[in-house]
């Protein structure tokens, strides 16, 4: 199932448990036993809504960072997906595997590009992401960003030796991608650095 249409449902599944969750947290119940606490996705449940207030509350009662969903998806990915700079740090911070890939193949830094989060792109980069990791399609971040015309964040990733060069499994390249998405800035900026390199 494709992330970005993983239906309400779901969503709406995830508040159900993370009210139940909020509602756990703040009672005056004693506390939960080390297991129960790595064993559940409620910490996953909260980085997929962007709340990192309780993602840092299961980080510092030993929850695994690297937990992952179904879909092979961790804090950091989540983190990254939803643009949440707070939950990407605690993540980092927590030695989060920073090039795990989900079931697609998409890193955080791939979702991080592909949704047009320039702050977490950085902060990514700078904590030395692959910058050329391919999805399951043969991907990179960069063709992700320029597909999207996020100028910003195609220009970060070129300026951080983002391969403008490198094909998907389909033989397409970044450049391809920007002709695609018929934005005219992302396209001068993609045949500038083609021609440098």
């Amino acid at each position: 199932m494709d992330f970005r249409e993983a239906g309400c449902r779901r969503h709406l599944n995830r508040l159900v448990r993370i009210a139940g969750l909020l509602a756990l947290v703040f009672s005056a119940q004693p506390a939960l036993a080390q297991s129960d606490l790595t064993s559940s996705n409620q910490m996953i449940d909260a980085a997929a809504i962007g709340n990192a207030d309780v993602v840092e509350y299961w980080l510092k009662r030993g929850a695994q960072v690297d937990t992952r969903d179904d879909d092979g998806r961790t804090i950091l990915i989540y983190g990254a997906f939803v643009g949440s700079l707070d939950i990407v740090t605690l993540a980092l911070e927590s030695r989060a595997a920073i090039d795990r890939q989900d079931k697609g193949g998409f890193s955080a830094l791939s979702w991080a590009a592909d949704q047009g989060h320039y702050e977490v792109v950085q902060r990514l980069l700078d904590a030395k992401a692959q910058i050329n990791l391919q999805n399951s399609q043969g991907k990179t971040p960069l063709m992700l960003a320029t597909a999207k015309g996020y100028y910003d964040v195609v220009r970060l990733l070129l300026d951080s030796d983002a391969d403008v060069k490198l094909q998907d499994y389909t033989g397409r390249s970044a450049l391809d991608a920007a002709y695609d998405g018929r934005d005219r800035d992302v396209q001068r900026l993609l045949e500038e650095a083609d021609r440098k390199r």
